[in-house]
Order: C-alpha cells, then sequence, then structure tokens
C-alpha cells in the first residue's frame, strides 16, 4: 500500500492529533461513566441482568487451606491445565502446561471439538504428572472465562460468547456438562467439581496469599479481555431471593463489567470504535470490554494508522503483506513495545519496520503513530480506574474498612494464627521513605505490585484513623495490560482519583497486587470448598 496523496508537515501533526483528542477523557467523562456504572451495577443485583452474575461463592480464603487440586483454565486464545498444591501458608505450588486453542475449535458450529481438545490436553498432563489410572477420582475446577449465569458452584449456563470466540451450539448449555462428557469419553479418572471465572479465581487466589492480615475486597482482569469480581453482601443480590437463596453471609459476584454500557450511554464513540464494532462476531455486545481489553487495543492502533496511511498523512508505505492490512494483525504487545521505547525515536522506527513490514518510516511518522497508541492504551487505563471506582463505591468499603473488612473473612475455623510478615514489619517504614518510593514508582511508570506492598498501602496510615491493614481496600490483579504496560496503573489511578466518591485519599486506599495463576488457583480454591461441603453432607 503506498501513499495516496503529499500533505505538510503540519495536516500529519493536526491528523494525529485530531485522533488523539477524540479518544480524551475529560475527568467529567470519567465521572459520568463512573456513575452510570454504579447504577448499572445496582440494577444488575435486583433484576435478572447478564452482569452482576451470582456465584455462589460464600466464603474467602485465610491462607489456611491445604490440598491437591486439578484445574483447567480456558479463555483468550489459550487453555492451560494445572494441578495446585495448596500447602495452607498462603502459599502454593502450581505445575501446568499451557496450549493454544486452534482457531477452528475456537469458532465452530459444534461444541465437541473445543471440549474434546480440552480432555486430549487433560490426559497428556495426567500421564505426565499424575497416576492416569487412580480408582479415586481428581477434583478440578474449570475456569470457563466467558459469560455464564451460574446455577451453583458446580454448574452454569453459557449466556454468550466474546473475545472472538463463537459456538453456537453451546450457548444455554452448562460448560461443566461440556467438559465432563469428553473426560469420560476419554476414560479419564478426573470429575468436574466446580465452575469458575477467571475474575473469580484471582479473587480467592489473592485473597489465600493475603492471609488474614488483608481483606480482599475483590479482582481485575485486564488482559485479552477485561472483567471483575468483588465481594457482595448477600442481602443485597435481591434477584437470588427469588430462588431462596439469603441471608447475612456474602457471595462472591462476577460482574461482568464488559458489557454494562451496550447501549451506549456514556461510553465515548468514535469512528474507529465504530468500525472495530461492525466487524466484529459480536456488534453491538461487550462495547466497554472493545475499548479496555487487550484484543480490541491493537485492532483501534491498527485502523487508526491504516485511515493515515491510505490518505497519505504518513511518509511511509506498507507491503501488500502486512499486518496493517490484515483484521487484527496488530496485537496490543505493540503498543507496550512502542510505550517503551518512549522518546527514542530510533526504536520506534525500527519496532514499526519490522512489525508492519513498512518502508522509509519517518521520524513524524514514528512519533504520529506512538501518540496515537499513548492515547489508546491512556483512553483504556482511565476507563479502567472508572470501573474499578465504581465496584469501590458498590462494594461499601469506602464508608466503613473496619467493619466491611471483618464481615468479609468468613468461616473463622479456618483462621490461622497471626504471624509477623514483611507487610506487617512495613507498617513502620519511616514516611520520607515511603514517600520517596511513591516518588520513584510515579516517575519511573513502575506499576504499585512491582514495589514493595508497603509503597502503596502505607498511604492509606497517612490518611486515616485506621492502624491496621483493614483501611486497605486491596484487589487482586491478572492479565497482560496491567502486568506489561509502562504506565497503565497510574492512568487508572488517576482517574479514580477524579471520581468524587473516591478522591485522592480514597485512591491510595487501594492496593492493586499482581496475582499470577490466580484463574488456576482460584478454581482450585473452589474445588477445596466442594470438599468440605462435601465432608459435611
Amino acid at each position: 500500500m503506498t501513499r495516496s496523496s503529499q500533505t505538510t508537515r503540519s495536516d500529519v501533526v493536526a491528523q494525529a492529533q485530531h485522533i488523539v483528542d477524540e479518544l480524551d477523557l475529560s475527568p467529567d467523562d470519567i465521572r459520568r461513566v463512573t456513575k452510570h456504572l454504579v447504577q448499572k451495577l445496582q440494577d444488575g443485583l435486583v433484576n435478572d441482568r447478564p452482569w452482576q452474575l451470582p456465584t455462589y461463592v460464600t466464603y474467602v480464603p485465610t491462607g489456611t487451606e491445604k490440598g491437591r487440586f486439578l484445574a483447567i483454565d480456558l479463555g483468550g486464545s489459550n487453555c492451560r491445565v494445572c494441578m495446585a498444591d495448596l500447602h495452607g501458608d498462603s502459599t502454593f505450588t502450581v505445575v501446568q502446561s499451557k496450549h493454544q486453542v486452534p482457531a477452528a475449535v475456537m469458532v465452530n458450529q459444534r461444541y465437541r471439538p473445543l471440549f474434546d481438545f480440552i480432555a486430549h490436553k487433560l490426559a497428556e498432563f495426567l500421564d505426565r504428572q499424575l497416576d492416569r489410572g487412580s480408582t479415586s477420582p481428581y477434583k478440578l475446577g474449570f475456569t470457563f472465562s466467558f459469560t455464564c449465569e451460574q446455577e451453583s458452584l458446580r454448574s452454569g449456563r453459557l449466556i454468550h460468547w466474546d473475545k472472538g470466540w463463537d459456538i453456537p451450539e453451546a450457548i444455554g448449555r452448562d460448560p461443566c456438562v461440556m467438559l465432563q462428557e469428553s473426560i469420560d469419553r476419554m476414560g479419564l479418572s478426573v470429575r468436574v467439581a466446580v465452575l469458575a471465572n477467571d475474575s473469580v479465581g484471582t479473587l480467592l487466589a489473592r485473597a489465600y496469599t493475603s492471609g488474614r492480615d488483608v481483606s480482599t475486597v475483590g479482582a481485575v482482569i485486564f488482559g485479552t479481555g477485561t472483567n471483575a469480581a468483588y465481594v457482595e453482601k448477600v442481602r443485597n443480590l435481591q434477584r437470588l431471593k427469588m430462588k431462596g437463596v439469603g441471608g447475612d453471609g456474602i457471595m462472591v459476584v462476577n460482574t461482568e463489567w464488559g458489557s454494562l454500557d451496550d447501549e451506549m450511554a456514556v461510553l465515548p464513540r468514535t469512528v474507529l470504535d465504530d468500525q472495530l464494532d461492525a466487524a466484529s462476531v459480536d456488534p453491538g455486545c461487550q462495547m466497554l470490554e472493545k475499548r479496555v481489553s487487550g484484543m480490541y487495543l491493537g485492532e483501534i492502533l491498527r485502523l487508526a494508522t491504516r485511515r493515515l496511511v491510505e490518505t497519505g498523512a504518513l511518509d511511509m508505505s506498507v507491503e501488500l503483506g502486512s499486518c496493517l492490512l490484515v483484521h487484527h494483525g496488530i496485537d496490543s504487545s505493540l503498543l507496550s513495545l512502542l510505550a517503551t521505547a518512549g522518546d527514542n525515536v530510533g526504536e520506534v522506527i525500527h519496532c514499526l519496520e519490522r512489525t508492519l513490514s513498512a518502508k522509509k518510516v519517518s521520524p513524524r511518522d514514528a512519533r504520529s503513530i506512538q501518540m496515537i497508541a499513548e492515547a489508546i492504551a491512556r483512553r483504556a487505563a482511565r476507563l479502567a480506574g472508572a470501573c474499578i471506582a465504581a465496584v469501590i463505591i458498590q462494594s461499601g468499603r469506602l464508608q466503613s474498612p473496619a467493619k466491611s473488612s471483618a464481615a468479609v473473612k468468613s468461616k473463622p475455623e479456618y483462621v490461622s494464627a497471626p504471624i509477623l510478615s514483611y507487610k506487617s514489619l512495613c507498617n513502620y517504614t519511616p514516611m520520607f521513605l515511603r514517600r520517596l518510593i511513591d516518588f520513584v514508582r510515579i516517575v519511573c511508570k513502575l506499576p504499585s505490585w512491582m514495589m514493595p506492598e508497603a509503597a502503596v498501602h502505607e498511604n492509606t496510615l497517612d490518611h486515616t484513623t485506621d492502624t491496621t491493614l483493614d483501611g486497605t481496600i486491596d484487589f487482586g490483579a491478572d492479565g497482560s495490560l496491567i502486568e506489561c504496560y509502562p504506565g497503565f496503573e497510574i492512568g487508572l489511578r488517576e482517574a479514580m482519583r477524579e471520581v468524587t466518591e473516591i478522591g485522592t485519599i480514597g485512591e491510595q486506599r487501594v492496593r492493586m497486587t499482581l496475582t499470577p495463576d490466580g484463574s488456576g488457583v482460584g478454581a482450585a480454591l473452589m474445588a477445596y470448598a466442594t470438599s468440605l461441603d462435601e465432608e459435611k453432607g
């Protein structure tokens, strides 16, 4: 593809800046989005919606859980088979195998090819790691990262696919049943014991590793897709009353926030967004996810860059086989590479030439594309901050941290004895040192989880009378965006501070901890919970 016309340098800058301006979100925009999301979260607690889905997980781990459990984590484009050993001291070990899911089973009329593929990988894992011929079935937690209406810990109904998947025959069916069918055909001694969600699993895994010092309120996923789960009071889940579920306990809720504004009441909308949505497998659905998750950010950049090339706004040209001409040809990792390059124009040019198969990339081309990529990621981060703010507001943790925290750590028989941990010692870090750590983190664009945990948490103690860890609003986090994109967490925290109910003080109380292997370990923890129920029953 060659340029269609020549433009002046000021025209090029103006076109790139116009795209950047379209992607910009003001503090008022953030406040409107947050307010709307809170309303939708509250609506989903009362009415039967495809969001705010009850999970029937009614306790949060304390770190004392023990046992060995299998887990399968299916989501994005990968399938992981895991064996998690819970040691009972807030630590665990995981052995896993990771597999790329073939495109032919991700988009297919029939569901059997997908679940046969998973069962086959499970069989290979058992042959390598465990006794495949065991007479006692292994309990397996199934993390299925697509929207399901759960009917119990062990069963659910698939509502719809996202992340580019489309298997019509599976809609309305129970993922656990479909997987068990394939497992049984393989003759494996495995029983699918629980249906999990990636955000729910990450919450449980974070609660397990945090121990009894911290009461985890939720978990967020910012990767191929995006989602969140949080702890809610059962009495607020009025949609469950029709099913005879009630009481004063707690339940983890799967927000499915990627679809919270499919009606486009407050979400930003650009020509690029409309083009992306129209070409997707699910037009009009998951509109928030299409602005936040890693699956779509690269495509937005591709559409913007292609527009500039076609209008002759750039000096560069691309070959016919360039990924710039292929639907979803650009991965979101390119945005991270461009952000990491910073002011090194030569590195940016080399990156674009290599990735886009581009020729004659000029410095102004490099800067224009880099500037647009930064704007796309910044918008995603700020929308992510608005989402987290909405969950925090709905959780009630801002009003009464000590009371709310006490309500979350249920089943006191599982609570371990207090220990003196590194986190506890950090309580005594001098104020000036904490400020220095914060300054270094912000200047270097480091996410909070790369610094000592006190660096984020301890800001809470500067502004409240609470001198314990109960004041922390604790989240587990997972996903390539928050892990790999420089400044993503800084951007979402900036947006959180702009929300009136959160502000600077509230934002400083929020701790986000990277929780690797969260989906698999969380599924294992749910399988552990079903084992306890079976022992009691």
